[in-house]
């Protein structure tokens, strides 16, 4: 099987942050809640290089910039920084490209012209040498 994303190539997902993912007052989302997207978009890069969704092993960094709000609508991109023999090294990025105001109506929202980091971090998973189906 031939691979579908290559060293330093990204994945997207986007998705909106809804009312059911609230955890705090104000409509916060928990920081796990990215960590969350960030293990779907690793899991997908994962399956897109080696064929196998492999095995979290270690976050080296995690790094939370802003609130997120239900309502809010992120974009979730991850691409492989290093690969290793098994062990594969992901970047990952989280920027809001909506965000709901709530002024002057409880529905008003601004797209944002210039996305805004909200969390960013570094995993590394791996990749039995067994279970790697891919070639470059």
């Amino acid at each position: 099987m031939k691979r579908a994303i290559q060293v330093g190539e990204k994945a997207t997902l986007r998705i909106r942050v809804s009312e059911k993912d609230v955890h705090y007052a104000g409509g916060l989302v928990n920081g796990a809640y990215v960590l969350g997207l960030f293990g779907d978009v690793g899991t997908e890069v994962l399956v897109r290089f080696d064929g196998d969704e492999g095995l979290l092993a270690a976050y080296n960094s995690v790094e939370l910039k802003a609130p997120v709000k239900a309502g809010d609508f992120l974009e979730i991109t991850g691409w492989i920084i290093r690969a290793g023999s098994s062990s594969r090294t992901v970047g990952l990025e989280a920027h809001r490209y909506i965000r709901v105001t709530g002024d002057p109506y409880e529905s008003s929202a601004d797209y944002l012209d210039e996305p805004q980091l909200v969390a960013r971090a570094e995993m590394v998973s791996v990749v039995r040498k067994e279970q790697q189906r891919c070639v470059a």
